[in-house]
């Protein structure tokens, strides 16, 4: 799944923690782009721009466009090329100017944004900027963060992700430290949601191997739900013993008629009616004379 998640599009996430760097990863994303023919656009505050090219192809590295956010962040030296608290609609779209290729942004990292801006305005630049930028004719195929789990709330990570189209956790595996464990969580346009642990290496010029999708160690396995017995717990019966059985073939039926109604029935008298009436049990039988109050 981590093969189809690089060449995918959308809000893309990466979320790593003081045990396991995102970086390598965030790289494999960058050559997946480089080799699609995208311009990557990177906002860098983490790291130089010397580290992030170090060990890139030379046809990757020639697709790298940098906007430094590293040399000077807080703008303590008047040399900040992106201000501390940078990050709306107007001005991303600024910074990164006229561009006719489609255009990878890559946020390295929305940490460092997300403390120095407000939250609301993070998200929102986040969900819209790829609209916002359709719309003055730039073409960004998709935008790739990189941030640090255990630097926020748990909300501010919860709030970020649902924003995200691709959420990729990065954690060390627990029994190979040459391997790592990615978990995937995928939204797709269609509202089905992937999910998908694998164990991956990172080699030579950023090239990502996947061993595959594996269940982590104490990890219980699922197991099919057993099949529930609708009728086990039941308050009533559906089925008759053989005395209740009995007991109904022995019931007379209410529209069955009497031997003596059915023989007054098929007796024919010319000129006389008769009205038989056989009150059921249920009936209200009032003996007064429903008339008797009239003669007063």
């Amino acid at each position: 799944m981590l093969a189809e998640v690089l060449s995918g599009g959308g809000n893309q996430l990466i979320i790593d923690n003081v045990s396991c760097c995102g970086q390598s990863l965030l790289k494999c994303f960058l050559v997946a782009a480089a080799h699609e023919g995208d311009s990557i656009h990177i906002l860098n505050f983490d790291i130089p721009e010397d580290e992030l090219r170090a060990g890139l192809d030379p046809e990757v590295a020639a697709r790298l466009v940098f906007h430094d956010g590293f040399r000077d962040p807080l703008n303590w030296n008047r040399e900040a090329v992106l201000p501390a608290s940078f990050f709306t609609l107007q001005d991303l779209r600024m910074c990164i100017g006229a561009d006719a290729s489609p255009v990878t942004l890559v946020l390295d990292s929305l940490s460092w944004i997300l403390l120095h801006s407000p939250v609301t305005t993070v998200c929102h630049t986040f969900q819209h900027f790829q609209r916002h930028a359709k719309s003055t004719g730039l073409n960004v195929k998709r935008i790739i963060g990189l941030l640090h789990g255990d630097l926020h709330e748990p909300a501010i990570v919860a709030s970020v992700c649902c924003l995200a189209s691709t959420v990729v956790t990065v954690t060390p595996a627990p029994s190979d430290e040459a391997l790592a464990v990615a978990t995937v969580l995928q939204r797709r346009k269609s509202r089905k949601i992937l999910r998908a642990t694998e164990y991956f290496t990172v080699l030579e010029r950023f090239a990502l191997k996947s061993h595959g999708q594996h269940q982590l160690a104490g990890e219980m396995e699922e197991r099919p739900a057993a099949e529930a017995d609708p009728v086990a717990n039941l308050t009533f019966n559906l089925h008759l013993s053989e005395e209740e059985r009995r007991a109904k073939e022995k019931l007379p039926l209410p529209y069955h008629l009497s031997a003596e109604l059915k023989s007054a029935l098929l007796q024919s008298h010319a000129g006389v009616a008769k009205i038989y009436y056989e009150p059921d049990a249920a009936d209200d039988v009032d003996e007064e004379d429903p008339d008797d109050d009239l003669d007063v």
